[in-house]
């Protein structure tokens, strides 16, 4: 089965995602070189850049377990959003943080994705 067109743009989205997310991270570690919650959070962020480049290549293959991970991952950035509502954060700040984990929540749920990731 050919890889359909969300399953696709999830996939891009995620390796652009994990890209970006790597040179932030790089950027934050130099700049705090010393053992500072700050280049903390940069090691963090860029673990979490390198799973995100390793789900788009597993969601680019079809993957299940790449689809798995990456509904968990948008769910909590979702509920994560949510949450940041009530302490302060303004409604469209979140709502356009937490955009691409919507769509990306709808495209992975798809009849055509479902059946691409159950080859």
């Amino acid at each position: 089965m050919n890889r359909p067109l969300g399953v696709t743009l999830v996939a891009i989205v995620a390796w652009l995602n994990g890209f970006f997310q790597i040179i932030g991270a790089i950027f934050v570690v130099i700049g705090g070189l010393l053992i500072t919650p700050v280049a903390l959070i940069g090691w963090l962020s860029l673990a979490i850049g390198i799973i995100t480049l390793v789900v788009g290549v597993g969601l680019w293959k079809g993957n299940p377990t790449a689809r798995t991970v990456a509904i968990i991952v948008f769910s909590i950035t979702i509920i994560l959003g949510i949450v940041s509502l009530f302490s302060g954060e303004g409604f469209w700040s979140v709502l356009a943080g937490s955009f691409l984990s919507i769509v990306g929540l709808i495209l992975l749920s798809t009849q055509n994705a479902r059946r691409y990731f159950a080859r």
